[in-house]
């Protein structure tokens, strides 16, 4: 997992990424990512970095600068923390 603290329409963001593969990610604590810089691979599918799953990634994006590892909610209202990544696509 890798998380990265950012500022977005001038407010603290945390983004997590989860089920990297964690030697893959070269980024340290500090560095600047920029848009199109790598992060990291997937993890191998079905192996502990997958949760036993296929590949694929988790990302939250989450209002603040508190890390929230939650990977899944039980109510909507749960949600209210949490940025909807399509509405930053539609711009």
């Amino acid at each position: 997992m890798a998380v990265q603290g950012c500022r977005v329409d001038g407010q603290d963001i945390t983004v997590i990424y989860g089920h990297l593969s964690l030697a893959s990610i070269s980024a340290k604590p500090g560095d600047k990512l920029v848009q199109g810089s790598r992060l990291g691979f997937l993890g191998k599918g079905f192996s502990s970095e997958t949760d036993g799953e296929r590949k694929h990634l988790h990302l939250g994006i989450h209002q603040g600068k508190n890390i929230v590892l939650a990977g899944y909610v039980k109510t909507a209202s749960e949600l209210g923390d949490w940025l909807d990544i399509q509405e930053y696509l539609k711009q």
